[in-house]
This record gives structure tokens, C-alpha cells and sequence, in this order.
């Protein structure tokens, strides 16, 4: 496998920088890749160098994430608001159209932005969309757990300790080990995906630079039908990679499930495909479904000269 070479840009916004990582020529068809939940653009190293240098790939930190500034201190940021910074990294680059790949909550972000500026976004990759959806309209059944979850818990409890979590200390091998156990990564590939987010302090100690808040990042309040509105409405081909493992709680996990099963009877080309494996498969068995990946780029969906 050859590492591909990369390149880092800055989209200034009025917030702050968003941060951002290449791979390949600017001039060849750009794809998008989004990440999830506390993570970086790194997280997409390791299935970059496995895929054709057919295209400009370009991977970016959320606000608060990585190497991008946050946003303002204030409210609690939702989903909605990083699809600003989705937008303002694809007016920078001036692309008409482009294929968007993601990770986890980066597919709520992907179809909220199609929704807004719909046939922009020519193809969709979605690595395990399952878990972020699991978090979704169950206020239609639960409003109070709902809010307790998304807000009662952050203003309560997470607040107030914002600069304590912003200027904790970690030695390289603590925060090596927080992924591995969180995450079920490797040594090596945590390194990777701390690659973008450790700032040395001095003394052999480093901080993590995401930003707290972003640990609680509320979903949009929809009712169900609303969400299923939401993502077939005007809905580009759609590759869906599913990890076997799902640890998501079981009560959340069967909203997920069903989600997911109601987009594949509204969208014309929505595909799934299984990997064995936890939420990470990008990072941990990339190369067990690249290859999908790959058929699934080279399709014409217009002229429907392949079948995936």
C-alpha cells in the first residue's frame, strides 16, 4: 500500500479556521469526507491509501475538533450547526458538485446539507450510519429522557467543568490508551487518529484539542417522518457500509434499524453492505470493503450502465 502524499489548508470563516487535510490533484473530481463523533480528518488516512487516485480527497476537522478553531462559547452547538462549515469549505473550493464521503454522525450533517443545497452532493459513501440515528425522534416517545440526554446533563454537569476537560493533561501514552480502550483501536491506529488532535504542553504532557462541548452534540428535533423527509427528498446514490457490532443500547438501536430500513424503500439506489466489525471499520478493516467502495464510484447511476 502507498501512503499518499497530503496537504493542509485553511477555510477562514468568522469564527475561526477550518482545517484541512488533501490527498491528489485539486483538478480531478473532488470527494468530501466528513468525520464522526470526537474525531478528526486522520480518521480517513488509512482507507485514503487504499482507494484510486482518481480523485481529490479532501478531509476536514469540525469546528472544535482537531486542528479547527470551535465555534463560540455559548449555546449548545447541534448538528445543524456543522453544516455550516460543510458549506463553507465547498463554497472555498467553488465545487459544483462533489461525492461525499462520511463517518457516523458526519451522514446526519451529509443529508441535512442535501436538503438545504440538494444535487450537489453526486454520490454518498456512509460508513456505519446506524449509531448516530439511534438518537433520533425518540422525544416522540420519551420527551423527558430526550432532553435529559441532550441538554439537562450538558448545562448541569458538563458546564461547569468545561475548563477543567479543556486543560486536562495527558502523557502520549495515556492518551494513546484512552482510544484504545474507547474505541477498540490499536496502538498504532490511535496514533493516527491522535495525530491531528494532541498539543504538546511541555514536559512530555499533552491536551487533547477537543473542544468539551462537543461531546454533547444534540440531534435536530424531527419527528420521524420529518427526518425520512429530510433524507429522501432529492437523495443522491447512497453506499451504506454496516459494522456487525453495534453497541449502541438496544432500546436506541432498534430506532436506528428502522430508520435505515425506511430510506432503503424511499431512495432508488440505497445500498447496504455488512463488515464484520465495531464502528470503526474505516480505521480498523478498511481494506475488507473497499472494494465496494470502489464498484460503487464507478457506477452510472443515470445511465445505468453497472449494477452493484
Amino acid at each position: 500500500m502507498m501512503v499518499k502524499e497530503t496537504k493542509e489548508w485553511l477555510v477562514k470563516t468568522p469564527w475561526g479556521n477550518i482545517a484541512c487535510l488533501s490527498w491528489g490533484d485539486p483538478q480531478k473530481p473532488p470527494m468530501l469526507m466528513v468525520h464522526g463523533y470526537m474525531d478528526s480528518a486522520a480518521t480517513f488516512i488509512p482507507i485514503v491509501n487504499l482507494l484510486p487516485d482518481d480523485y481529490f480527497y479532501l478531509a476536514f476537522d469540525l469546528p472544535g475538533h482537531g486542528k479547527s478553531d470551535p465555534f463560540p462559547g455559548g449555546i449548545l452547538v447541534s448538528q445543524t450547526h456543522q453544516v455550516e462549515a460543510v458549506r463553507r469549505v465547498v463554497e472555498y473550493f467553488a465545487w459544483d458538485t462533489f461525492l461525499y464521503m462520511t463517518h457516523s454522525v458526519g451522514f446526519i450533517i451529509g443529508v441535512i446539507y442535501n436538503c438545504v443545497w440538494p444535487f450537489k452532493i453526486s454520490k454518498m459513501i456512509n460508513i456505519d450510519p446506524g449509531p448516530p440515528l439511534s438518537t433520533y425522534c425518540f422525544h416522540e416517545n420519551n420527551p423527558m429522557l430526550w432532553y435529559q440526554y441532550q441538554y439537562e446533563h450538558f448545562y448541569e454537569t458538563t458546564y461547569s467543568r468545561l475548563e477543567i476537560y479543556r486543560n486536562k493533561t495527558y502523557t502520549y501514552d495515556q492518551a494513546i490508551e484512552l482510544l484504545v480502550k474507547s474505541r477498540k483501536l490499536t496502538k498504532e491506529q490511535s496514533a493516527v487518529v491522535l495525530s491531528r488532535t494532541l498539543i504538546p504542553q511541555g514536559d512530555g504532557m499533552y491536551r487533547l484539542s477537543w473542544e468539551p462541548t462537543m461531546k454533547k452534540l444534540p440531534s435536530v428535533y424531527v419527528t420521524e417522518d420529518m427526518l425520512i423527509s429530510i433524507v429522501t427528498t432529492n437523495a443522491p446514490p447512497m453506499l451504506n457500509i454496516v459494522a456487525s457490532i453495534d453497541d449502541t443500547i438496544k432500546p436506541f438501536k432498534k430506532i436506528g434499524a428502522r430508520l435505515i430500513e425506511r430510506f432503503k424503500k424511499s431512495i432508488p439506489n440505497f445500498f447496504l453492505y455488512n463488515v464484520i466489525g465495531h464502528h470503526d471499520i474505516h480505521i480498523t478493516n478498511p481494506d475488507t470493503f473497499v472494494d465496494k467502495i470502489i464498484d460503487f464510484l464507478n457506477t452510472d447511476f443515470k445511465n445505468n450502465k453497472a449494477k452493484l
